[in-house]
């Protein structure tokens, strides 16, 4: 009987004992039930859900790629061409949103001013 593709990809993925792993193929090869192997499937990805999925290292190394300069620019033309009077919004978006961080930063620092400071429960 084939091992199913799919549940041994998930199996790698959420299991973090490759030793396991072997053995859950195994004795799948043994007992040959597709419903006791997609148990064990189910099993693996439960209880490798906190931890995430097992990252592998890559092989090749990144590629550089100036997409977040690139699609700035080209949005900016875009505005410039298209509705060059939205400047006036944006710029006002961007004032206001400076303002709005400015009196957040202020009333912040007033508030742990007139706050006593606060003992830890464990260190008394």
């Amino acid at each position: 009987m084939k091992t199913p593709t799919i549940a041994v990809t998930l199996l790698e993925l959420f299991c973090r004992d490759e030793a396991l792993v072997g053995d859950v193929l195994e004795e799948f090869e043994v007992r040959q039930s597709r419903a006791w192997l997609w148990g064990q499937v189910g099993v693996a990805i439960m209880l490798g859900l906190p931890y995430g999925m097992v990252r592998h290292p890559r092989q090749a190394p990144k590629m550089p790629m100036p997409v977040g300069p690139i699609s700035l620019v080209i949005f900016l033309a875009l505005i410039t061409i298209v509705a060059p009077g939205a400047w006036w919004l944006i710029a006002m978006g961007i004032a206001a949103g400076v303002l709005l961080a400015v009196v957040l930063a202020a009333s912040t620092r007033r508030r742990l001013r007139r706050e006593p400071p606060v003992r830890h429960v464990l260190l008394r």
